[in-house]
């Protein structure tokens, strides 16, 4: 028995800190997922001067409802991880005036955006119910424990990444950066084969002229990835050469790309989308799991390229 429940409005303040714990350690969590060396409790007086800067801890006591020790204590914090500076108050001699230093200045636009990532993720999980705050309270816990709030947001931020991507049809001005994107992770992991000088050297007239597609990925201005469609026969198409600059890649390049293959698949009628890659290519493999492919046996050895060990199909019908 969940004693909190069983109390029910006794337990109310308890059962607030217990959601607002887990709150703080998901968002702990989201910064670490996100690179960015940041802690939760230091969001409002972050905030706060991001916004009304500069300020005293005696103002910002008062503006955040909360004491000035505890605030104090925030500020010992960013001071010293460097995110804000102060100057003396030269109308007040006792009087500290604190405002974002210059590296706290540079994180704010990337953390900015992370911010309303995970606001969006809290209000789907506390709009999404119509009941008496207790009720809701237990099922903003239950939304709490099927899907956490990091990994809420993590997908909220994947769907943005995935709308950043534009993908844009070949041409024969892209047909070097087709080439270049894939040579660079074959060279990192094999050996250029016969096969791939020959289809990356001409695309266009060994993948697009046969009845295939070339698509690439668009990112900040800038080719960021590609991927082939090649046609075996009227039912079947093979996605293949599928490369992601590696500056660029957990930003949801291959996903968008894959999805964009396996649609041109259905739109000329495709009944499967087969691949070939290696068990060394673990994220690789992953991607093409999640767009649906299954293993399946073949014989390898009747491959045109010697590095594939791995083969998996995706059936459209």
């Amino acid at each position: 028995m969940d004693l909190f429940n069983h109390l029910g409005e006794l337990a109310l303040g308890s059962r607030l800190k217990r959601l607002s714990d887990q709150i703080m350690r998901d968002g702990s969590r989201i910064y670490q997922a996100n690179d960015i060396k940041f802690e939760p409790k230091w969001f409002p007086v972050f905030y706060l001067l991001s916004e009304h800067a500069p300020l005293g801890v005696t103002e910002m006591s008062q503006d955040l409802g909360v004491s000035h020790a505890a605030v104090s204590q925030v500020v010992r914090e960013l001071l010293q991880k460097k995110l804000i500076t102060g100057v003396m108050d030269p109308s007040d001699g006792r009087k500290r005036l604190l405002s974002l230093s210059e590296s706290g200045s540079e994180l704010l636009p990337k953390i900015k955006e992370l911010w309303n990532d995970i606001a969006v993720a809290i209000h789907e999980m506390i709009n999404s119910h119509q009941s008496n705050i207790i009720d809701s309270i237990r099922e903003v816990e239950n939304s709490f424990s099927e899907h956490s709030l990091d990994e809420r947001v993590a997908l909220i931020i994947q769907e943005r990444c995935l709308d950043q991507v534009k993908i844009v049809p070949y041409s024969e001005d892209l047909a070097e950066q087709f080439k270049s994107l894939n040579y660079a992770w074959i060279q990192k992991y094999f050996q250029v084969e016969e096969m791939d000088e020959l289809v990356l050297s001409n695309p266009g007239n060994h993948i697009v002229a046969e009845g295939g597609q070339i698509l690439f990925a668009q990112l900040d201005g800038k080719i960021v990835g590609t991927c082939a469609l090649i046609k075996l026969d009227d039912d079947s198409f093979e996605l293949a050469k599928m490369a992601v600059d590696e500056k660029y890649q957990g930003r949801q390049v291959g996903k968008k790309l894959g999805l964009a293959v396996i649609e041109a698949a259905r739109k000329r009628g495709a009944k499967q989308v087969i691949l070939e890659s290696n068990k060394k290519l673990i994220p690789a493999l992953n991607l093409y799991k999640k767009l649906g492919f299954v293993p399946i046996c073949t014989d390898h050895q009747k491959s045109m390229y010697q590095r594939a060990n791995v083969s998996m199909q995706l059936e459209l019908t």
